[in-house]
């Protein structure tokens, strides 16, 4: 009979929602991001921490893809074993599993559970942002109607696993503040790429700020896949708008995505050439960071759903404010950092006007900069991952002393 070697029973398994998926030369494609938060929680575990991830066919709509089997990782990466009798063997000796809140999951709550293996929960996105991303996605009704009512049914699952989970950790305040009453030890955190170092020193933003008055146009901003959730269809009538008002400004899209062409035609219908860029992808931390702390001042969000958006602390970390739509993620981050303003939802012409009158009142974008700043700092990267490993071992199985330390 073989023994489980005694790292196993420190291990943290982690089993992302995301697949890998298989390159033509034996490559297995998966985020930087996630990578990056992977290796992260290895250096506050005091064990060994492995990724099990499933394979898919095509990559995701991410754009930050890299082939997770090279690079200096601190992880392991497996394949997760298909057979439900091979999962609960790897899994039954581990001092904690991480799976992402779906019903997909059941079946490895019911190990864990069996084998007496804590369990905890990742969670991005409440019942209504589901909702609401579905009524952005969706133009057929009837598909629309099996999508929501899945949905129903999955959240009656995801409450009763929830009951007995050792804890629950929730992406930005509508799933926090949705599930924070069904499982005692629940986590709220902010998701983000930032690290302290990267985060806008205070020189580097009084000189940008102090630059930044009423006689220059304001430099706006919008990051990310550009897609039917991210509203992105809504910006060229924003610009339009700002235009009408008279407003000197100058609009850069960065991204793609399924919407890409849809939004170049749109811009070029509304003779806004002048006025809007599309800019492409940009490097995360070589070209996107630097060019939000150097070439911003306001980032422009019509996302029409809750989606907690990394991208909210990670513009605050450069100095960059936020105007955007009252998605319940937003109003959530504007309430817990005071960096930014709220217009009401899929209301282009309104989100213009909350900018004209920024425009005409450059104190108000500069005090909310430093307010962002400061949040952003608390929220960076590192010490959110750190926040993040210590809950889950706390609630772990690793010997006390382990755990106390």
């Amino acid at each position: 009979m073989t023994h489980p070697s005694p790292r196993r029973h420190r291990e943290l398994v982690l089993m992302p929602s995301l697949g890998a998926y298989p390159g033509p030369n034996g490559e297995l494609f998966l985020t930087r991001k996630y990578l990056e938060g992977a290796n992260e929680y290895a250096k506050s575990w005091p064990g060994p921490v492995t990724s099990l991830v499933a394979l898919r066919t095509t990559p995701t709509s991410d754009m930050d893809h890299v082939d997770a089997r090279e690079g200096e990782w601190a992880t392991s990466l497996e394949l997760r074993p298909t057979r439900t009798e091979a999962l609960g063997e790897r899994l039954k000796h581990s001092a904690l599993v991480f799976p992402f809140l779906s019903p997909s999951e059941a079946k490895t709550y019911a190990l864990c559970k069996a084998a007496g293996v804590p369990i905890v929960f990742g969670s991005e996105y409440s019942p209504r942002t589901e909702m609401q991303i579905i009524d952005s996605e969706c133009r057929n009704p009837l598909r629309r109607l099996r999508r929501k009512i899945w949905t129903i049914q999955a959240e009656r699952t995801r409450l009763r696993m929830l009951k007995e989970a050792a804890g629950l950790q929730c992406s930005g305040t509508p799933c926090f503040d949705h599930y924070r009453n069904h499982n005692p030890n629940t986590l709220l955190f902010f998701d983000n790429r930032v690290r302290q170092s990267d985060v806008i020193s205070p020189e580097v933003l009084e000189a940008k700020l102090a630059q930044r008055t009423s006689n220059v146009p304001l430099r706006l901003v919008f990051g990310g896949r550009l897609i039917a959730m991210k509203g992105v269809l809504d910006l060229p009538l924003v610009a339009a708008e700002l235009r009408r008002l008279n407003v000197a400004f100058k609009l850069d899209i960065y991204g793609t995505g399924t919407l890409q062409t849809a939004l170049e035609q749109l811009i070029g219908r509304l003779d806004l050439r002048d006025h809007v860029f599309m800019k492409g992808v940009m490097d995360f931390r070589e070209g996107w960071i630097p060019m939000l702390k150097r070439d911003a001042d306001l980032f422009v969000c019509c996302h029409p759903q809750g989606d907690p958006s990394s991208t909210y602390p990670e513009v605050m970390s450069c100095g960059v404010p936020i105007a955007g739509y009252a998605n319940e993620a937003f109003e959530g981050i504007v309430r817990e950092s005071g960096c930014g303003w709220v217009t009401p939802m899929k209301q282009p012409r309104l989100l213009a006007a909350k900018i004209a009158e920024l425009d005409a009142n450059r104190e108000a974008i500069a005090a909310a900069a430093r307010r962002g700043r400061e949040f952003a700092l608390v929220n960076a990267f590192e010490p959110t991952f750190e926040r993040r490993t210590n809950h889950l071992v706390a609630i772990s199985r690793l010997p006390g002393d382990i755990r106390q330390a």
